[in-house]
């Protein structure tokens, strides 16, 4: 009993967390519009904060469970752990994101939208108007879709970084023949 308590603990933990440091990492590219800025620097810096705040969590957690746990703790069980630490910290994440694109600033995906056909244009791509989009694209131009890509994006980081982690994390009894 102890073992299944120590567990949901930190997952809960490390996915609150999580999920809460993603919600202000969203917040503050948004308000700075860090997104929209068409540099590569800046979505190369962005993208190596993600992920290296995705591997923070991820080892923080195993570690926690490791060290509460005798030392121990298998591959699998950390696997679990980072699966539902990044479940966790996603949903907060989209959630967020969805809070922040749809009530506190609606035009925050317009402006992304534009920023996008700017730079289309600007590396010699048609122009299209807004009415020329099939239908299809602009759902995918929705804050719902975008908060929806959020969560599953890291689900997926959570698949491939927290199998990492968990390798690097684990440790097994060692027997003595």
């Amino acid at each position: 009993m102890k073992n299944s308590n120590l567990f949901s603990s930190v997952v809960i933990k490390w996915g609150l967390i999580y999920g809460l440091i993603g919600v202000i990492y969203v917040f503050l590219s948004a308000m700075l519009d860090l997104q929209g800025a068409g540099s590569i620097a800046i979505g190369i810096v962005a993208w190596l904060f993600t992920v290296g705040l995705a591997f923070l969590m991820y080892f923080l957690a195993t570690k926690e469970y490791r060290s509460e746990n005798g030392n121990l703790i298998s591959l699998g069980r950390g696997f679990g752990i980072n699966m539902l630490v990044g479940l966790i910290g996603g949903a907060i994440r989209g959630v967020g994101f969805y809070i922040y694109a749809k009530f506190i600033d609606p035009s925050y995906v317009q402006n992304m939208i534009e920023a996008q056909m700017e730079a289309q244009e600007q590396f010699g791509g048609p122009s299209a108007s807004s009415a020329e989009v099939p239908a299809f694209v602009k759902f995918l131009q929705t804050a719902e879709f975008m908060a929806g890509s959020t969560f599953f994006g890291v689900v997926m980081g959570a698949l491939i970084i927290g199998l990492i982690v968990a390798a690097v994390n684990q440790k097994k009894e060692e027997f003595n023949y």
